[in-house]
């Protein structure tokens, strides 16, 4: 298993996973696709080397944007705001303190390019709309917060899940996977909607996954690889964040003690047996959260219907 999260210079190589870091905890399922070989063949020239964006730059505390096509600031000008607004809004609902680390944001104006730039930096990487990654710098031990993407469709989401993974990292060293995945997925989300990804509760509710969605944390807390996630378990590690911040006050301290444990020395275990002590039936309380945020989305009439 490889690393790119702090362990080794991965603008060099990706070594072996040693310690306590979560290997490949930053990044996200989203769109994969088969990478292709790069296969030398005799008398046929390389390529050049892509390069990092870098024609255009400019900073959105904490943020410095470096692209290599010029973004029209008037336009998008509520977009830069509100990821600007994003590390509060972090910051203060998970009562974290604040940082001045700094993380840069490469956005490539096309896929194509950006792929490309991925797959020979990062050649053991898996195809993904976006990565974030922890780098060391080559002297001293601070670390290099890196975000890379393009700009497509979903550029709002994904830079709200990848710049919350910089955030998080930037004050906590080492999340567990399934719990820095759901916090992405709860705060990619617009600050108007609370979280609540609607997508998310209809498959889970209605869509194929509902006939064997069976809520199982400690499941979750096993995983320690981000290919043993996929779709169905970002969904429940989203939804098992939006229970804990959006039902009990006693949950909503048990994650936030959670955190806080985890800026420590010492791994504090895993968050299950705690939170049970405030759910003791944990999948019962799961199963009428998601039908409670399924209620509140359903339409006026729908819901006058369904209390008859």
């Amino acid at each position: 298993m490889r690393t790119v999260c702090g362990l080794a210079s991965v603008a060099l190589a990706l070594l072996p996973l040693a310690g306590g870091c979560q290997a490949l905890n930053f990044l996200r399922p989203r769109d994969p696709a088969p990478a292709a070989e790069q296969i030398d063949r005799p008398g046929v020239a390389r390529a050049a080397p892509t390069g990092l964006p870098s024609k255009h730059s400019f900073r959105v505390a904490p943020y410095v944007f470096l692209s290599d096509f010029e973004i029209d600031r008037q336009r998008q000008q509520p977009l830069f705001d509100e990821l600007a607004r994003l590390r509060d809004q972090v910051y203060r609902e998970l009562l974290l303190p604040p940082t001045t680390a700094v993380v840069q944001v490469y956005l490539f104006e096309s896929k194509d390019r950006y792929e490309r730039f991925m797959k020979e930096r990062y050649p053991d990487l898996p195809t993904r709309r976006a990565f974030f990654v922890a780098q060391p710098r080559a002297i001293g031990g601070a670390e290099d917060l890196l975000v890379y993407t393009y700009w497509g469709d979903r550029i709002r989401q994904d830079l709200r899940h990848e710049l919350t993974h910089a955030l998080l990292h930037s004050v906590i060293k080492e999340v567990p996977l399934w719990l820095d995945e759901g916090l992405a997925e709860y705060f990619e989300l617009p600050p108007a909607r609370k979280g609540v990804n609607a997508a998310h509760v209809e498959q889970m509710r209605r869509g194929q996954e509902a006939y064997s969605f069976k809520p199982d944390l400690a499941k979750l807390e096993r995983m320690k690889e981000v290919d043993e996630m996929g779709p169905a378990q970002y969904r429940e590690a989203w939804a098992w964040v939006h229970l804990m911040l959006h039902s009990k006050p006693e949950a909503r301290t048990a994650l936030l003690s959670y955190l806080q444990q985890l800026r420590g020395s010492r791994p504090p275990g895993p968050l299950g047996p705690k939170l049970a002590r405030v759910f003791p039936d944990m999948e019962g309380e799961m199963t009428r959260h998601l039908a409670q945020l399924e209620a509140d989305a359903a339409p006026p009439q729908a819901q006058v219907e369904a209390g008859r």
